[in-house]
């Protein structure tokens, strides 16, 4: 691992426009630089480079980062990757973290079952090209299949023979350990007298590579016709090996996926294969597995928009119809393309050329809703039942869509389609929503639950209910009260070591005389009233911030302890989270309270303003919501009759709004 002094003195070399340089040509304009955006067809130069800031931000398509992200984003590096690349461009010795025992062992035995599992590719490989049975059996497969010489070693195609070529005997007597063989799924061992023998033989091999270009497991493909020999004998699960994690061909995929926006996902070895020889190259399969959410996750981290091509018999579409929620939910746009029943991708690739399948695809794929609907809707025509379930169960796709704007769109085109009002489709989607997240709040109820402020001191206290309030009213990235928590985030992630200073009445603390920041304020200021972000993205920024600020060293300047904070927030692992903070610290005008003041009064000097202030709007809003909902709970009650329900909620309801009243006054005095 490498420590964090070293990853200091890296970026504090890296000169910005130098790295970008390297790969988009950039001209100087004023004080900046500016380039043809590669993450997008770009025809002007959409892309600014600050050397001063070490940042670089696309105003076309919204791309922004550092040259560590630009390095992951455009390489597909991944962080530590980067950091070597720009160790090695600038001439800096890695310190690697002092790691324990425990971490030292697992890291080479890590490392040691990838060795074997490269062997063994490397070894199946030269049994397939340089033995007689290899060329015999294993090569004339592959080519009756079609497949090139030039394909077959871009995929590392290779041969698992009989006795005497046998993978244990092979490595044992290369000094290969036989508890990494055992452990990678290569060989296994016979109870009594411990003798190894091969777990593929008379197969030929199909290895799976990670992202990276490892090769971590195979897949063996029997030629034998007898029906009792299982067609196909894969890699078990191991520490380098996880099937739900891995994708068949992203590592030969990726960079194709990437270029033209778009994963086009199929099911099999032979598939994928034939679908890049014929110059399809942003292809990959789930290797006959159920599609997965972390299968999915790693799609995502290249395109949003997948196109899953299957069979058109009855097993294909059941496949196809499986994998859209899955996709829909982790928010990536989702097509279908089904093949005529007599192909599958394989077939269908080998019998057409580039151009024809392109115009297949192109002509052929649906979205979910058209291709869920002429699918399901085939005898339902004169059934008003059966319809209705069919439309339902297209709402209930339609409320997997976590982005607002294309689940309003959605709404449309199925009430469109169904000749139904937009109002009924979207009050469905709001309600399958409700559940969901009355689901979600229920499992991590501790972390989700909203707190209510505490009854004014001359108020006798009233216990709330113990379901939480807001589940009724608000998602769980509910836009009312994010736009409070982006703010604040915002001010943490810019301006969260500047010292605050304000009238005393303002100070959430224990001595009004005592220098407090702005990290400290809104820290204190919401745990008086226990208060918890809602949205997950602006919650882990805030749980984050302050363990890492209390690492920072005492007595330096605030400008500096922030951009250590900066530093921090946008140079991790976590690309999601780099990508938003940086989206915070380039927007030019904070959503809420920054519209108050004049835009010529520099913002450091407003924050004993502003941060109160956002403090005050963020805890107005949760109360009002929670008033919103008890009316909502009181209204349903009066309606059942529940007399001492109303009035228990009525209470409540009461005490909510002495509460956002107080909170009106203050804000007026701000």
């Amino acid at each position: 691992m490498i420590d964090r002094a070293t990853v200091d003195k890296i970026l504090d070399a890296v000169r910005i426009e130098e790295v970008i340089g390297d790969f988009v040509s950039l001209r100087k304009r004023g004080a900046n630089y500016l380039g043809l955006c590669p993450f997008h067809q770009d025809k002007n130069p959409s892309m600014s480079v600050s050397s001063t800031k070490g940042i670089f931000k696309c105003f076309a398509c919204g791309k922004a980062g550092n040259a560590v992200s630009f390095l992951m984003e455009h390489e597909h590096m991944t962080y530590v990757e980067a950091l070597r690349y720009l160790a090695k461009k600038y001439h800096i010795e890695i310190v690697e973290k002092e790691e324990t025992a425990e971490e030292i062992a697992h890291r080479m035995r890590y490392e040691s079952l990838l060795v074997v599992t490269e062997y063994a590719q490397k070894f199946y490989s030269d049994v397939l090209w340089n033995t007689e049975v290899g060329k015999a059996i294993g090569l004339s497969y592959f080519h009756e299949r079609k497949f090139s010489d030039e394909t077959i070693r871009k995929f590392g195609l290779g041969y698992a023979a009989s006795r005497p070529l046998t993978l244990c005997g092979k490595a044992l007597s290369e000094g290969y350990k036989k508890e990494y063989l055992v452990d990678a799924g290569l060989c296994l061992e016979r109870e009594g007298s411990g003798e190894l023998y091969d777990r593929f033989f008379d197969r030929v091999m199909f290895p799976i590579h990670s992202i990276s270009g490892r090769v971590i497991a195979f897949g063996g493909r029997t030629l034998k016709t007898d029906k009792s020999v299982a067609k196909y004998v894969n890699s078990p699960q191991s520490e380098i090996y996880d099937k739900s994690r891995s994708l068949y061909g992203i590592f030969q995929a990726k960079n194709s996926i990437a270029k033209n926006d778009k994963c086009i996902l199929v099911e099999g070895y032979a598939d994928v294969i034939s679908m890049h020889q014929a110059g399809v190259t942003n292809v990959v399969a789930s290797s006959g597995t159920s599609l997965t959410v972390e299968q999915i996750r790693l799609i995502k981290r290249f395109t949003d928009k997948v196109t899953i091509i299957y069979d058109g018999d009855a097993a294909g579409i059941k496949a196809a119809l499986r994998g859209i929620d899955l996709v829909l939910e982790e928010g990536l746009s989702v097509k279908v393309v089904l093949l005529p029943p007599e192909d599958d991708p394989d077939t269908f690739a080998k019998s057409h050329n580039l151009i024809e399948i392109q115009e297949y695809i192109e002509e052929n794929e649906k979205d979910f809703i058209s291709f869920k609907s002429d699918l399901l809707l085939e005898e339902t025509e004169r059934d008003p039942i059966r319809r209705a379930q069919v439309i339902r169960d297209i709402v209930q796709s339609v409320s997997m869509v976590p982005d607002p704007i294309l689940r309003n769109i959605y709404v449309e085109m199925v009430a469109e389609k169904f000749e139904q009002k937009p109002d009924a489709i979207a009050a469905t989607v709001g309600e399958l929503r409700r559940k969901k997240r009355a689901l979600d709040r229920s499992r991590q109820r501790f972390h989700d639950a909203p707190q209510v402020q505490p009854p004014l001191p001359d108020e006798e206290p009233v216990p709330l209910p113990d379901e939480p309030l807001m589940q009724e009213v608000l998602p769980v990235t509910n836009s009312y009260l994010a736009v409070s928590e982006r703010e604040l985030s915002y001010y943490l992630v810019k301006f969260g070591e500047y010292p605050l200073y304000f009238d005393e009445d303002m100070y959430y603390g224990s001595d009004p005389h005592e220098e407090i920041t702005v990290a400290q304020y809104i820290r204190n200021a919401l745990a008086d009233d226990e208060i918890v972000f809602e949205n997950d993205l602006y919650r882990t920024i805030f749980d984050r911030y302050y363990p890492f600020a209390a690492t920072l060293p005492p007595g330096e300047d605030c400008e500096k302890r922030q951009e250590r904070v900066v530093r921090y927030f946008t140079t991790g692992e976590d690309q999601t989270l780099n990508e938003a903070v940086f989206g915070l610290i380039l927007e030019e005008h904070p959503i809420t309270v920054k519209n108050y003041e004049a835009a010529i009064t520099p913002e450091a000097q407003l924050l004993g303003r502003t941060i109160p202030k956002s403090v005050l709007l963020y805890k107005r809003r949760i109360t009002e919501l929670q008033c919103n909902a008890l009316t909502k709970r009181i209204a349903d009650a009066q309606k059942a009759g529940e007399t001492e329900t109303v009035r228990k909620l009525a209470r409540q309801l009461q005490i909510l709004t002495k509460v956002k009243n107080k909170i009106s006054i203050e804000l007026k005095r701000i």
